[in-house]
C-alpha cells in the first residue's frame, strides 16, 4: 500500500508528506528484513531449514545473481561487472539459498560503495580444487578492530552508518551458515579506505554426484 502511494499518489501531496511516505515505506521495508533474517536465524539453529542440493555450473548462477540485483545497484548508482578472467565450474548448491549469499554479499558492496563506482565478481579455479567467487567493492574497506566479529549476528562496524545504509546486523551471519552448510568456506580481505573483497569458496564436483549431510547448527 505505501509503495503504491509513493508510485502514483505522491505528487499530489505535500512535500513533508511525501517525505513521511518514504520514511514509512523504508521503516516497513527495513522491518520486513528483520523478521525474515529473524525467522532464518532459526531455521538454522534449529536444524530446520531444508537445502535442495544439486549439482549446478557456477558461472550461470553468478550471472543469474548479477541481472537479479542490477535494480538495486542502480538505486545507488553502481555497476556490476563480471570479470572477465571468471570461469565456470560444478558445484553442489541449493540454488535458492546460494542466490541468497551472493544477495546479501552484493547488497553489502553496493551499499558501501561510492556512487559511480563498480562492483566486480569474479569467479575463480582454486589450486586446492574448490571454485572460488569473488565480490569486490571499492568502499570504506572494514575497519580492523571489527573484522574478528563481523560474522557474529547483530554485528556493526558503526551502527549510525549502518542505519542510514540500512541492514539488519543478520546478513553476513546467515550468508556464513548458509554457505558453511552447502560445504563451503567464506572470508574477506580488505584495506581501509581502499575497499573489500568478499570470497566464497566451494568444492568442484568433476564426476559422479557428491552428497552433503546437512546438520544443525549447535
Amino acid at each position: 500500500a505505501l509503495g503504491l502511494l509513493n508510485s502514483h499518489i505522491a505528487d499530489d501531496l505535500s512535500e513533508p508528506m511525501q517525505n513521511m511516505l518514504r520514511i514509512a515505506r523504508s521503516n516497513s521495508q527495513r522491518l520486513s528484513q528483520l523478521i525474515n533474517d529473524l525467522l532464518d536465524i532459526e531455521k538454522i539453529t534449529s536444524g530446520k531449514m531444508d537445502f535442495n542440493l544439486q549439482r549446478h555450473a557456477v558461472l550461470p548462477l553468478v550471472e543469474q545473481a548479477i541481472e537479479i540485483n542490477k535494480p538495486y545497484a542502480l538505486e545507488y548508482g553502481v555497476r556490476l561487472f563480471l570479470s572477465e578472467e571468471s570461469v565456470d565450474g560444478n558445484v553442489i548448491v541449493d540454488t535458492s539459498r546460494f542466490q541468497q549469499i551472493l544477495a546479501n554479499l552484493l547488497s553489502n558492496a553496493i551499499k558501501f560503495s561510492p556512487t559511480g563506482e563498480r562492483v566486480t565478481l569474479a569467479v575463480l579455479n582454486m589450486p586446492n580444487d574448490k571454485v572460488r567467487i569473488n565480490i569486490t567493492d571499492i568502499g570504506p574497506g572494514i575497519p580492523a578492530a571489527f573484522r574478528s566479529q563481523i560474522f557474529q549476528k547483530f554485528s556493526q562496524a558503526d551502527s549510525s552508518d549502518t542505519r542510514a545504509k540500512g541492514g539488519t546486523g543478520l546478513g553476513l551471519a546467515i550468508t556464513k551458515e548458509l554457505i558453511e552448510k552447502m560445504g563451503g568456506t567464506i572470508g574477506f580481505d580488505s584495506i581501509e579506505g581502499l575497499g573489500s573483497t568478499f570470497w566464497i569458496e566451494l568444492p568442484k564436483v568433476q564426476d559422479g554426484i557428491v552428497n552433503l549431510e546437512v546438520t544443525p547448527v549447535s
